[in-house]
């Protein structure tokens, strides 16, 4: 990430965070939200990963609210990458030889889920 979209990424969820915590229990509407960020949803992200305990209500009309419940003590750092969890665990208990059942049963038990990279998907 360079130094421009870093310092706006910072910028947008500094001014998402001061959203909730001025709003309080009443929330931060999703389409408020949009206007700081086009990628809200990331720096929402963002600071849940760093302990920030945020509620999410869905409601009608794709309409989502955003309630700031907690904020930590001290901020979190950026864990360890699922990809390197799950290794791990297959190198720790499986010795480097799993099954595809054993390895879609160790995904869901860690609350995984595999994905495509957007734009890979190819018939």
């Amino acid at each position: 990430m360079d130094k421009e979209t870093q310092e706006r990424t910072t910028n947008q969820k500094g001014r998402i965070l001061n959203l909730l915590r001025d709003a309080g229990k009443d929330g931060v509407m999703n389409t408020q939200l949009s206007k700081v960020a086009l990628r809200y949803n990331a720096r929402i992200q963002e600071l849940y990963v760093q302990g920030y305990e945020i509620e999410i209500q869905h409601l009608e009309g794709g309409l989502s609210k955003y309630i700031l419940l907690s904020e930590p003590e001290q901020i979190s750092k950026k864990p360890e990458a699922a990809l390197e969890i799950v290794v791990n665990q297959i190198k720790n208990t499986y010795d480097n030889k799993i099954s595809s059942e054993d390895l879609e049963e160790l995904l869901q038990r860690m609350n995984c889920n595999v994905r495509r990279n957007i734009g890979t998907f190819s018939r």
